[in-house]
């Protein structure tokens, strides 16, 4: 559906986009199929829009930045894509969201232990099925006990972590 329209990066040294490699493995790993999909630290929102030009029931991309959401609502508006786009950080997002998602897939900023602290709020309101990480692949990370990783790969200087909950084995 938007195969090869181009997607406005944020104007912003602090923002990273995710590169189209990393957004092809992550897609071909995790199908979004008439799924409900959650972006945290959206920056452009190029993951959100490319869940649902895959079929994405529907998308909220939540982003701290307001240049970063602005940049995500023109995106939508250019493509033609209904988004729902929040300028909020995501622990308020968290602690207030009462929907869950099928997937959920956070990019923080490297270096600042925010993957491990989304993690625990994640896991806290039990939002997501399926949770999908991007960070450094020079950042440990601690899953919560809660998780399990289904996948893991490295992509330049990025790391994928798909995980999902432990099913439990009480009778």
């Amino acid at each position: 559906m938007l195969r090869g329209r181009k997607v406005q990066p944020v104007p912003d040294p602090r923002t990273r986009y995710t590169s189209s490699m990393v957004r092809q493995a992550l897609f071909s790993m995790v199908d979004v199929t008439d799924k409900s999909f959650l972006e945290l630290f959206c920056g452009s929102a190029v993951v959100s829009l490319e869940a649902l030009s895959r079929g994405a029931s529907r998308a909220v991309a939540v982003d701290v930045s307001k240049l970063a959401t602005k940049v995500a609502m023109e995106n939508a508006k250019k493509l033609n894509v209904e988004l729902k786009v929040l300028c909020m950080d995501f622990r308020r997002f968290l602690e207030k969201n009462t929907e869950r998602f099928d997937v959920a897939f956070l990019d923080p900023p490297y270096g600042l232990g925010l993957v491990e602290e989304a993690l625990r709020w994640l896991v806290k309101k039990k939002t997501a099925e399926i949770i999908v990480v991007e960070k450094s692949k020079k950042e440990d990370v601690i899953v919560p006990e809660e998780l399990e990783i289904l996948k893991r790969k490295v992509y330049g200087d990025s790391e994928l972590i798909i995980l999902k909950y432990i099913q439990s084995t009480s009778v």
